[in-house]
């Protein structure tokens, strides 16, 4: 075996060169080979304190009203769930209208995107350009700006759930969302509407999700070139996510996608990604140039706020690697059965890298056709749990936490409540540069273990560009 199974192996190195080393930043197991040694080199360890040091600056000035933000809308979502219920109120009423509705889209399951589309789409952004005008000829109101935020995210930060799904299926079916008569590009479609208008006004960058998302996510899936890759540092300390926070940020903002672009030479994704980085920039420079703290504020402020939870959300979504198995679909990502975060299917996550362009409705049946995967092995799989709760337990070490919220029915017979922790910490703990360089369904020695749904890349990014 060619990666060290005990993470007290430190030094232990196999006849291919692939060894445990200590030295590195993080604790834990750090898989590298020889040539790897700038990783436990005080250069190294310099960049990483740099990149941790700017994560705790962005979490100064902007933690305490993304904290804010989520304590008023966890108490929003307690209060309607207690009294009126105008949540599953709304969503009775767009399932009725679905129907009617269901001519402006592709597909017939989708007549509700039309709804969301009318609030993410027009009321939202309307109340914007409106409170935009009250601060430029009445004045500043912060509790004005406070209410809007707080609207805008919904509760239990459900439209910015819609938004991120929508730009997110949008970006992997490549704009084709609304049946073909209204699906041509703006002003005269709706092509794009999700990511190259109502996103905006949540913090979505166009270009990460059409282009970056797409085209260096999915086609590398978190190994060494992925730009936000995770696994070059541990997942199970409060520490390395605000390390890891910059590269998120970086991402995010279509530099470092960019950048990976222009070294692979893909002009057309290049000029895409540029292209759409100035578009945002312009739109959120008019607003600057009408008021600069307002739209600090909101647009500037959607932006961190929205960056800040995505990036916990993709620490859930590929925070687990086998340290023996790097390619393993079923660890790499995370399954959350019977989610509390988002809908159309996102926490099949597994099936989502298998089947990226697959519609929302097959998820289930896509899990359930590679059920023999996820049995062969101790995928990460949970029930029922609150992301964030997730990304807590992992950041604070509490192993017993994730082994009571783990998958029942995947739980392997013999396996103690102790034994499950440990494979979390080990799968947690591993780290480092030839971890990065194996992990993900698209690197080249997953044809040694083509089975069970692993061989199907050609669906994960859906066409190639070149």
């Amino acid at each position: 075996m060619s990666i060290s199974q005990k993470e007290s192996d430190h030094g232990s190195k196999s006849d291919t060169g692939i060894q445990s080393i200590a030295g590195g930043p993080w604790p834990g197991p750090m898989i590298a080979k020889e040539g790897d040694e700038y990783y436990i080199s005080s250069t190294h360890h310099f960049v990483e304190w740099l990149k941790f040091l700017s994560g705790c600056a962005l979490l100064a000035v902007a933690g305490p009203y993304v904290a804010l933000q989520i304590f008023m809308c966890n108490m929003w979502d307690q209060f309607d769930q207690r009294t009126i219920g105008m949540i599953p109120f709304l969503q009775k009423l767009s399932a009725k209208l679905a129907p009617y509705t269901r001519f402006i889209v592709k597909h017939e399951k989708d007549g509700f995107i039309a709804h969301l589309l009318v609030w993410l789409g027009v009321v939202l952004p309307a109340w914007f350009f409106y409170e935009l005008y009250l601060a430029a000829t009445v004045g500043l109101s912060w509790k004005r700006i406070l209410f809007y935020n707080i609207i805008r995210i919904g509760p239990m930060y459900m439209n910015f759930m819609f938004v991120y799904v929508m730009c997110h299926k949008e970006g992997h079916n490549f704009g084709n969302l609304f049946a073909k008569k209204y699906n041509g590009h703006a002003p005269f479609g709706l092509k794009y509407v999700f990511n190259h208008w109502a996103g905006m006004f949540h913090g979505v960058l166009p270009g990460t999700f059409t282009y970056s998302h797409l085209y260096n996510h999915h086609k590398y899936d978190n190994d060494e070139r992925d730009v936000y890759s995770t696994a070059f540092r541990t997942r199970d300390t409060f520490t390395s996510w605000v390390t890891y926070l910059p590269e998120w940020f970086a991402y995010a903002s279509n530099v470092s996608s960019t950048i990976a672009f222009v070294k692979e030479k893909r002009w057309n994704a290049v000029i895409g990604t540029v292209l759409s980085t100035l578009y945002y920039c312009v739109f959120v420079a008019i607003c600057w140039y009408i008021h600069p703290v307002f739209t600090l504020f909101t647009l500037v402020y959607a932006f961190v706020e929205g960056n800040i939870l995505l990036s916990i959300v993709n620490f859930v979504w590929h925070g687990f690697i086998d340290p023996n198995d790097p390619s393993n679909d079923y660890v790499n990502s995370t399954t959350v059965i019977e989610g509390m975060n988002f809908t159309l299917g996102e926490e099949y996550h597994v099936v989502h890298h298998q089947y990226a362009g697959a519609h929302w409705t097959r998820h289930p049946e896509l899990y359930l056709k590679h059920m023999e995967g996820y049995k062969e092995c101790i995928p990460t799989a949970f029930y029922k749990e609150n992301i964030g709760f997730i990304f807590g337990y992992m950041i604070t070490q509490d192993y017993a936490k994730l082994a009571e919220i783990y998958y029942k029915p995947f739980w392997p017979k013999g396996m103690s409540n102790v034994q499950l922790q440990e494979v979390f910490k080990r799968r947690l703990q591993c780290h480092g540069p030839e971890l990065a360089r194996r992990v993900g369904r698209t690197h080249k020695n997953k044809s040694l273990s083509g089975k069970h749904g692993r061989e199907a890349t050609k669906s994960v990014a859906g066409k190639k560009m070149e």
